[in-house]
């Protein structure tokens, strides 16, 4: 229709009040000519308001804005009129309000009306309406019939509104609401402004769900207040719905609305397992000081009873910070009613620039507690628990490092005997000097001296308990450029033990003394070949030598045998640790084969090598085999000639695949080890991972046996479902170490993973009688905006899975 209007400011003004403190006020007003036929418009639906402003994927990708993004689980995407990011006036008494509509009367002695494409205009908020009033002051306005208010992320609709422009308090009746900033939406009977940072929504319901008719979940509340100065929101008399069934009853509950740290309710999470029945947690937060908190978390496990966790956080202004947490569980139901429990504390200080300290401190009740009840990404699932001081000493006197250490653990096993825990040590000391540089003169001294402390109570072995001073002091040179190396080294190492009583009365002598010379030789060269492809080329020679000095009688403290492997080949020390120094006289050569494509991927990688030995290695760490029996000497000293080739590969087939493979033989050309695994993982969320690993029974090296193939996937279906799965089978003994199977449902508003699983604790011997492995059928449930279960499928497959956190991560955001 042909319509003909003609825009007339009526008039603008200043107005300086001293009720407002000089608000400022331009009030324009646009009229139509007499032959206009516009109408106000009825009030919107429900559904017409949520469409205008839950964007689809295509208008998405239309809109202007910059920040707007989408999830491809959702529908659409709350878009506001003013962005989330967008910041309120500073002072809401000197703020400027900008008013235009289609027809208004002014009336200087009374009130003003404005009717038609009302539009209030103040720094960060905006205003809507059919029909506005202002008072003579120019101070409240009543708005009626299709009333919109906007600021920040936030966005209502109500059929009225009352408003003090001074103080921006009001309320909303009969209002639908969105929120951007939480992809949230929902209804209140009023919403009432009582302060510029605090609102209050009666007779409510709020949900992050697509705006349908029957949204999967949503919260109804009598009242729900919202505090943007404290950051917290309150509910009271509330019920979580699914679908239109009530399932959770909440009469009162304190939750925060941004990431501030303040006293309250955190999200309640919940979930369900075979063993330990229905699982809900409902964490409380408290905000006891800007430099320490403290959440105390209440679990009900429906088959174990009701656990009370624990973690408290602090920073100090001069002693460092710290972190304590812990968990305890009376009478467990499925654990022949023993109680479980555990403690763990952190703490570091960093006292100076040179000096800084720390502690580790661990305890568990039982090998099954991490297994049962815990899902903490802070603790360890180890058989022995650490607990440690350290005194660290750096940056002062150049070149010179220095540490002070007392440890101690728990055995988590309690059939592992006496012989084989850990030792304590009560205490350590360690000093070391560098000095010199890369490429030329090098030189460095290392002292280890340490008490090592371990009772034998059960009669498994003689007590070695003692101190050990352990130095070393190596001089080398550096001969390098881009073309070759070579690196020729002299070390002098000792090793001095001194028995304590314990162990004298045990049978020992006082005390051992050991000194050994060291002499080795690096080199290398690297040839490179520029072509479509970057080749390097890189031949090794290595040689070393050291005397034999007899060792039989030598505790072993702390020391372990070195893995057979590539870089090993160039390593003149066969032990981890400073309790044993080797005799020496080999040769190692080796070769390294790297090709480039032109992106930087390393498309192979190969290293084939082998060390030639002209003296037996006499130098052993144990006489005895992994199940304790005694091994004959003439079996301990090493006579072979040869080591036996060493083969490594690797390859980044694509930006999606790698493999990774290793193989070493023994001299009489039986396989010793060998591992080869692929993985594949892409940006949407795929991975597959397959590998076989392969280990020979070597009783010299302490080397035990095992054969098992381990795989793992995750296939996304679409985006929203997925199947995820792992196995690792042992086929030395032909048993299913765990089996994981599950699958993973994540929605717009909720999510869900229901999965089973068969597994044995890594404490646990599958081979001895009456040892079964555990099952269990768990289920996780959560809702977006309000928390869930901890991902403890996510958090199995992370632990597990080479690269599981990379897809989980990129099918989330997918």
């Amino acid at each position: 229709m042909n319509q003909q209007f003609k825009k007339t400011t009526l008039f603008r003004s200043l107005l300086c009040i001293a009720s407002i403190g000089c608000s400022h006020f331009s009030l324009v007003q646009t009229v139509y000519a007499e032959d206009s036929t516009q109408k106000a418009m009825n009030s919107e639906t429900a559904q017409q308001f949520y469409q205008k402003y839950y964007l689809t994927p295509q208008q998405l990708a239309e809109a202007t804005r910059s920040d707007l993004n989408a999830s491809a689980r959702c529908s659409g995407t709350w878009v506001t009129p003013i962005a989330s990011d967008t910041p309120a006036a500073k002072d809401p008494t000197q703020v400027t309000s900008t008013i235009s509509a289609d027809e208004g009367y002014y009336n200087p002695e009374g009130s003003s009306f404005l009717q038609g494409n009302v539009e209030i205009n103040q720094e960060g908020r905006r205003i809507y309406a059919d029909k506005v009033e202002l008072d003579k002051t120019q101070t409240y306005a009543k708005a009626q019939g299709r009333v919109q208010v906007a600021q920040g992320g936030l966005f209502a609709q109500s059929d009225e509104v009352n408003y003090n422009l001074k103080t921006q308090t009001g309320d909303l009746n009969n209002s639908y609401y969105i929120s951007e900033a939480q992809q949230a939406h929902g209804y209140a009977q009023q919403i009432e402004r009582t302060s510029p940072t605090t609102v209050t929504l009666k007779n409510a319901s709020y949900s992050t769900c697509e705006p349908t008719a029957k949204p999967a979940w949503h919260i109804e509340a009598k009242e729900i207040t919202l505090n943007q100065e404290t950051g917290r929101g309150i509910t009271k008399s509330a019920r979580l719905y699914i679908k239109d069934t009530p399932v959770v009853p909440v009469p009162y509950f304190n939750f925060p609305i941004d990431d501030r740290r303040t006293t309250g309710f955190l999200m309640p999470n919940f979930g369900y397992t075979n063993d330990g029945g229905l699982q809900l947690t409902v964490p409380y937060y408290f905000n006891l000081a800007p430099n320490y908190d403290l959440t105390v978390t209440p679990r009900y496990l429906g088959g174990r009873g009701f656990m009370l966790n624990g973690d408290f956080r602090y920073l100090t202004e001069n002693y460092g910070s710290g972190e304590m947490w812990g968990g305890y569980l009376p009478n467990d139901q499925s654990y022949d009613d023993e109680d479980r429990k555990d403690l763990h504390w952190k703490h570091f200080w960093q006292i100076n620039k040179q000096f800084s300290t720390s502690i580790n401190y661990n305890y568990v009740s039982d090998q099954d507690f991490f297994s049962d009840l815990d899902n903490s990404l802070n603790t360890q699932d180890e058989v022995n628990q650490e607990r440690t001081w350290i005194l660290n000493y750096a940056n002062g006197i150049p070149g010179i490092t220095a540490q002070l250490k007392v440890q101690n653990f728990q055995t988590l096993d309690r059939s592992i005997s006496d012989a084989d825990k850990p030792y304590a040590r009560l205490p350590q000391f360690l000093f070391k000097y560098e000095g010199g540089k890369y490429n030329g003169l090098e030189y460095s001294f290392l002292n280890d001296t340490a008490y090592f402390k371990k009772s034998i109570e059960d009669g498994s072995a003689t007590e070695d308990s003692g101190t050990r001073l352990y130095n070393q002091a190596t001089v080398k040179y550096n001969f390098r450029n881009p073309g070759y190396w070579i690196t020729p080294e002299f070390t002098v190492r000792s090793v001095n033990t001194y028995y304590d009583e314990d162990a004298e009365n045990s049978g020992r002598s006082n005390s051992s003394a050991t000194v050994v010379p060291q002499v080795s030789l690096d080199a290398g060269m690297v040839f490179e070949k520029q072509g479509k492809f970057l080749q390097t080329i890189t031949p090794r020679f290595f040689y070393a030598y050291a005397p034999y000095r007899n060792q039989d009688n030598n505790p072993n403290f702390d020391t372990a045998q070195a893995s057979i492997g590539y870089d090993q080949l160039f390593n003149p020390y066969r032990f981890y640790g400073h309790d044993r120094l080797e005799d020496n006289n080999f040769a190692s050569i080796g070769v390294n084969y790297s090709l480039y494509d032109q992106q930087g991927l390393e498309r192979l990688r190969a290293g084939l090598g082998q060390a030639f030995y002209f003296s037996d290695r006499r130098v052993y760490l144990n006489n005895t085999d992994q199940n304790g029996n005694i091994i004959a000497k003439d079996r301990l000293i090493s006579t072979e000639k040869t080591s036996g080739p060493v083969l490594t590969l690797g390859s980044q087939l694509s930006n999606n695949i790698n493999l990774v493979g290793n193989s070493a033989w023994t001299s009489g050309g039986e396989n010793a080890l060998s591992n080869i695994s692929v993985n594949y993982a892409d940006d949407k969320g795929l991975l597959y991972s397959l590998g076989y690993y392969y280990r020979k029974s070597l009783d010299d090296q302490r080397q035990q046996a095992y054969e098992q193939i381990a795989g793992s996937f995750v296939q996304p279906i679409n985006d929203r479902w997925r199947i995820l799965g792992h196995v690792q089978y042992d086929l030395h003994s032909s048993t299913t170490r765990e089996w994981l199977l599950g699958v993973n449902y994540e929605s717009c508003c909720w999510g869900v993973s229901v999965y089973a699983r068969s597994y044995y604790n890594d404490l646990d011997d599958p081979t001895e009688p009456g040892v079964k492995a555990k099952q269990a059928i768990m289920a996780e449930f959560s809702l977006k905006g309000l928390g869930g279960l901890s991902g403890k499928l996510a958090s199995l497959l992370e632990n597990r899975v080479t690269g599981f956190d990379y897809v989980n991560q990129t099918w989330n955001q997918h």
